[in-house]
């Protein structure tokens, strides 16, 4: 029995995508996408910011394009997780639309975890409904244009 647990927990472990983290040197440039609370609709600001990152992403060439979603404190834990994925998935699918390439854009949802500030006032709800978007480390033979 034993071995089958553990032979269980290795394929599970197998299974799980691993975990980015960009090292901060790394990270060519940031910003942040807002949304409205309660939805993952990119507004007119949202695709002006998207469109900059995709202006950068042409000049810089980076390996990966990192977007991680977030939430204001005002959902359930389980419809923050499902919309700050979304979220993060809404601005991969205006990347990949623009010509970034799918398998170099990293998501991930954050829900409610990490607030950019306090949710007890509206501004801070709006900093928190956020993807937070990276371009990381130069692709390999950009140096080379």
């Amino acid at each position: 029995m034993r071995h089958i647990l553990t032979a269980l927990a290795l394929s599970l472990t197998c299974a799980l995508p691993a975990i980015v983290h960009a090292e901060p040197a790394k990270v060519q440039f940031a910003t942040e996408v807002f949304f409205d609370s309660g939805s993952a609709r990119l507004s007119a600001d949202a695709v002006s910011i998207l469109d900059q990152v995709v202006s950068k992403s042409s000049e810089l060439e980076p390996e990966l394009i990192m977007a991680i979603g977030h939430t204001d404190a005002l959902l359930s834990d389980a419809r923050a997780q499902t919309l700050s994925v979304q979220r993060a998935e809404a601005v991969k699918k205006y990347l990949a639309d623009k010509g970034f390439e799918r398998i170099r854009i990293y998501t991930e949802g954050k829900a409610k975890r990490l607030p950019a500030a306090g949710n007890d006032t509206r501004e801070g709800r709006a900093r928190n409904n956020r993807v937070e978007v990276q371009l990381v480390g130069p692709r390999a033979g950009a140096a080379e244009h």
